[in-house]
């Protein structure tokens, strides 16, 4: 099954779905919606040659969504959409110090494999 991951900017929860998914067997590719201007940093932007070659598309948080919903067709193709932030400022008090690498070990990765877990396995 083919499998597009969605974020905002395409650097790093959608990277990190997409690399999971991909240990269970999927076929993925991510991306983001939201340019990024440092360029120091890549972002990977999400293009309807990506949409049209995924069978399902996983949004991480719903504010990405609106803004995927706006710019892309997906042809009546299986979406899902979680709600997981990667802001420190969102999350409980106990992770909000961490480094940005911890921060995403400890907090952002469990959420997106808690979020998917209940969709697992695709295309049930």
């Amino acid at each position: 099954m083919k499998v597009l991951c969605i974020c905002a900017r395409g650097m790093n929860r959608s990277r990190y779905l997409a690399k999971y998914l991909r240990g269970k067997g999927y076929s993925t590719k991510w991306g983001g919606v939201e340019p990024f201007e440092k360029p120091e940093w890549k972002w990977n932007p999400v293009s309807q040659d990506k949409v049209d070659w995924a069978e399902v598309i996983i949004i991480v948080r719903k504010r990405v969504g609106k803004l995927f919903k706006n710019k892309f067709k997906t042809k009546g193709k299986k979406v899902i959409v979680f709600d997981v932030s990667d802001s420190q400022r969102l999350a409980p008090e106990e992770f909000r110090n961490l480094s940005f690498d911890e921060f995403q070990k400890k907090w952002t990765r469990p959420q997106l494999r808690k979020a998917i877990k209940p969709f697992l396995p695709l295309g049930k």
